[in-house]
């Protein structure tokens, strides 16, 4: 029977588990992650056309027209009072 001889937990997490996923890279906050790929995206864009202003659509990109909008939109929820959960 394998369970009665598995002596190691099956579930969560262990330090051993957490250095094996970051020896691969493993990202622990997606989000942020994907934050940061849209911002260095927008980084290119600014490089290439001199301003941040990102036409919808954009042919080199599907994404980052709609992630700059969003940019946009947390920030005028954030100057209006609205701290609410960034959407990224």
């Amino acid at each position: 029977n394998y369970k009665a001889g598995n002596t190691q937990k099956s579930k969560g997490m262990c330090e051993e588990r957490i250095e094996k996923l970051e020896s691969v890279g493993f990202e622990w906050n997606k989000q942020e992650t994907t934050w940061d790929a849209m911002f260095e995206e927008l980084k290119l864009f600014k490089a290439k056309y001199g301003n941040t202003n990102v036409p919808t659509p954009y042919a080199d990109s599907t994404k980052l027209p709609r992630w700059v909008s969003n940019q946009r939109q947390d920030y005028r929820n954030y100057k209006a009072g609205n701290k609410q959960k960034s959407k990224g």
